[in-house]
């Protein structure tokens, strides 16, 4: 993936160079963290599938227990694969430590959890994933707020932090609306109001963005799609960029943490809350995650290709009333995805709009290849309806904010032969005529 370019500086776009380093190699992601002789000269990471790891004597367990030596002890709060995997996302994101959790709600909560108490607010752009936007009014009870903004920009950001807004937290790329947030300039300004800036990084991964280099404090990811690529499990992850210095009198909950400085997220992190709860991730899962991670190149490379050319044969096709994807010339953060994404990707995810629910459905009944499923990021494309399923439990205004409607399809595009997979969608349409 070797990228040498002219360098580019009209409209600010980041120079090659600098792009480069906002992304890894493939070479980054076979050979990172990956050290054989710790493994008997094994080339892949071994599964310990253990609950608890044996000592010498009762003083190593105490000193292991109290963080005095490093090893591990109980799988909950630690275990040889499921660190191998913290390492390397940590290593592809620039970070400083990573923490892998259960399930991608997991990694969301446990992350804000972490430093926020009754009486703070949350700052966040309309149009939240659907999970997420139901995490976030269970926080409610907690008696912590959700205030959303629309369009999320670095002045409305700006204008909107207020004494309760204790962070901010943004999806890089919207699920399913497709908005896409610049994340350099989002950070700066709240840089400037003193707080720390949450992304979930899902829908590009460090393979296309490292969002760290460009100011994120903290990236989390739904491993369950890109990251893992396969769909054979659940899981998420947090990576600390070390970035924020904790220490001071916004965060109380910090308590003694705070004299870690800009490691005192992770150090309460995983000393209280992700211990505590228990959301932690099996190691089994761990391996298959380090497996897919390999290919994460590759596959994030043809995803994107075959999104583009899919999104271009569905501006021309007739039976689509709108087609949207960042990738587009049309779509309105196009200029920002050539400067901030690896060579302009613009995702893997589409969605086109087909006039009316039922038609929605006579659509996706009819197709072939692409899998009726909730899920994004993996090898084979899927398909749903996003309106009666992820976005289920939301209000009619929650959707509109999210680009959610009746007739809208969302579709997650795989690494199958683009011509088959246009061939089929175009098949599927006979039935609406």
């Amino acid at each position: 993936m070797s990228r040498n370019r002219e360098a580019e500086t009209d409209n600010g776009e980041l120079m090659s160079k600098e792009k480069e380093r906002l992304t890894v190699t493939d070479t980054k992601l076979l050979h990172s963290g990956l050290h054989p002789k710790d493994y008997q000269g094994a080339t892949t990471v071994p599964i310990y599938m253990s609950s608890a790891f044996s000592h010498e004597t009762a003083e190593d367990l105490e000193a292991v227990f109290h963080n005095k030596k490093a090893g591990f002890a109980y799988s909950r709060i630690g275990n040889p694969t499921v660190n191998d995997f913290e390492r390397k996302m940590a290593l592809l994101e620039g970070g400083m430590s990573a923490t892998a959790c259960a399930s991608g709600s997991a990694a969301v909560a446990l992350s804000l959890l972490t430093i926020l108490k009754s009486g703070d607010e949350i700052l966040a752009p309309a149009g939240l994933y659907g999970g997420t936007l139901d995490l976030f009014r269970d926080l409610e009870a907690f008696g912590i707020h959700t205030r959303y903004i629309k369009p999320f920009t670095e002045k409305t950001v700006g204008k909107n932090i207020t004494k309760q807004t204790k962070v901010v937290f943004a999806e890089i790329i919207a699920n399913p609306g497709l908005s896409v947030v610049d994340v350099k300039a989002v950070a700066r300004v709240v840089h400037e109001k003193g707080l720390p800036f949450f992304v979930d990084a899902t829908t590009v991964t460090p393979a296309v963005l490292k969002p760290i280099l460009l100011g994120a404090d903290i990236v989390i990811h739904s491993s369950t799609k890109y990251i893992n690529g396969n769909s054979n499990g659940i899981s998420g992850v947090i990576v600390d960029g070390a970035t924020y210095n904790w220490d001071n009198e916004k965060f109380e909950v910090l308590g003694e943490y705070k004299k870690f400085k800009k490691a005192a997220f992770s150090a309460r992190l995983r000393n209280t809350i992700w211990r505590d709860i228990g959301g932690c991730l099996s190691p089994f899962q761990a391996f298959l995650n380090l497996e897919g991670l390999e290919t994460l190149g590759l596959r994030m490379k043809k995803a994107n290709e075959n999104a583009q050319k899919l999104a271009g044969y569905f501006q021309t096709a007739s039976y689509v009333e709108e087609v949207n994807y960042p990738g587009l010339k049309s779509h309105p953060d196009y200029e920002l995805v050539q400067r901030q994404f690896q060579d302009g990707a613009g995702g893997a995810i589409l969605t086109i709009r087909l006039q009316s629910k039922q038609r929605a459905y006579q659509f996706l009944n009819a197709l072939k290849i692409p899998l009726l499923a909730s899920n994004i990021g993996d090898v084979k494309t899927l398909v749903v309806h996003p309106a009666s399923t992820i976005f289920a439990h939301s209000s009619y205004e929650e959707k509109e904010a999210a680009g959610v409607f009746d007739d809208l399809i969302r579709i997650s595009v795989g690494i199958e032969d683009v011509e088959d997979l246009i061939e089929d969608f175009e098949a599927a349409s006979k039935i609406l005529q």
